[in-house]
């Protein structure tokens, strides 16, 4: 890498020992991906629902982890941690709840018109079943690590997003499985119970907040706070579900592209946030001046996005062709494949970095702060573009 400063050189060694990391569990969701592909093909409402769910999960569960973290340190965890269970639950039946609705929405725009019940019944019901295992899988991580010396602020949140990321895609076709064998009205209760519950928890916490418990003061920011910017990001990633199921056949008639989906959308995102991180580091710093066309620090930045693209999404074209002659395709097809995801990757990088820069600078002119804002709106981000760039790859090398 001659050329690049040694902070440089540094960011490029960290980054790509992280973002490997963060593939490792990605490959696993797409083994599921490709096990399930008979169960997908006829049911492509798991395929829409999966980038928004996948999200909802890694952002609802990681925010969870992160506020336990403060609580531990803070000496408050025992007095708060109830609340804080008030909270979660409502946070995953508005956010799931949200999803069913785009989810359905958008299906319409694209004529693939998923049914609302069947939509809603499933984004919630996998909701449901995910938190079983998420709920005390993230408590115990972060009160364990915490009592053996540790920091959960280090450990929690990436842990629970990839912990999410493997969880989406079983807890989507088991509730799939459920839903074929009851009547409509269940699902209906079942819905409509959720809502109740919903809608109690909100009227205790805001009861016990005008009394002046400041725990539940605390609880209705976490919803008020957590759902607004939740739901934001999961309108892209909607959108990008029903961009995979309109384009489903292609997908599933390329052995392997559909193994490589959940870690292709996931670098997209983590090469992002980690040039958006630094940037705004550097920019509260006054070491980068905000400027129309990225320079010094910055265009090397670029520079390492790519490096760290070439070796992200060289190592994953290597997993869909492993996976595409696992399945019985032909080498000159897993070849397609690898060369597929390998050019998508390099688009979906160069846009994500240009647009990471341009969304940190103007949030910073216009002060705000970029670390509060960009790492959900950029995840979401690049599940659509993400999606658009392989499905467009996939068509000019079929």
């Amino acid at each position: 890498m001659p050329g690049l400063s040694s902070e440089s050189k540094r960011d490029f060694r960290e980054g790509a020992v992280s973002l490997m990391l963060c593939n490792a569990g990605d490959y696993i969701s797409g083994m599921f991906l490709q096990l399930f592909h008979p169960i997908i093909s006829r049911a492509p409402v798991i395929l829409a629902l999966l980038p928004a769910a996948s999200d909802a999960r890694g952002d609802v569960y990681s925010s969870y982890g992160s506020r336990l973290g403060t609580l531990l340190h803070l000496g408050l965890f025992w007095n708060r941690y109830r609340r804080e269970l008030e909270a979660l639950a409502v946070l995953i039946i508005v956010v799931n709840t949200w999803i069913g609705f785009l989810v359905a929405f958008f299906s319409v725009l694209t004529s693939t018109n998923l049914s609302i019940l069947d939509t809603l019944f499933l984004a919630l019901l996998s909701a449901f079943t995910s938190a079983i295992l998420m709920v005390p899988a993230t408590t115990l991580l972060a009160v364990r690590s915490f009592e053996r010396g540790l920091d959960p602020d280090n450990l929690v949140a990436p842990i629970a997003t990839l912990f999410g990321d493997l969880i989406t895609i079983p807890s989507l076709v088991l509730s799939y499985k459920v839903s074929s064998y009851i009547p409509s009205w269940t699902k209906t209760v079942f819905i409509l119970a959720l809502a109740v519950l919903a809608i109690a928890f909100i009227a205790r916490i805001y009861v016990l907040k005008t009394r002046g418990d400041t725990g539940y003061t605390r609880a209705l920011r976490i919803i008020r706070e957590n759902a607004s910017v939740i739901m934001i990001s999961t309108l892209l990633s909607s959108l990008a579900g029903v961009f995979l199921l309109d384009n489903m056949t292609r997908l599933l008639a390329w052995p392997g592209v559909l193994a490589v989906v959940p870690a292709f959308l996931e670098d997209g995102g983590a090469i992002a946030t980690r040039f958006s991180s630094r940037l705004a580091t550097k920019l509260h710093l006054g070491s980068v001046k905000p400027g129309s066309w990225p320079s010094g620090w910055a265009a090397e930045q670029f520079i390492v996005n790519i490096l760290h693209a070439i070796i992200i999404f060289a190592s994953l074209g290597v997993f869909g062709a492993v996976m595409a002659i696992f399945t019985g395709a032909l080498i000159t097809w897993a070849t397609r494949v690898f060369i597929a995801v390998v050019l998508a990757g390099m688009m979906l990088a160069t846009i994500m970095s240009i647009i990471s820069y341009y969304l940190a600078v103007k949030a910073f002119q216009y002060g705000l702060d970029p670390d509060n804002l960009l790492a959900p709106l950029l995840t979401s981000l690049a599940d659509i573009i993400g999606v658009v760039s392989l499905v467009a790859f996939v068509m000019i090398i079929a």
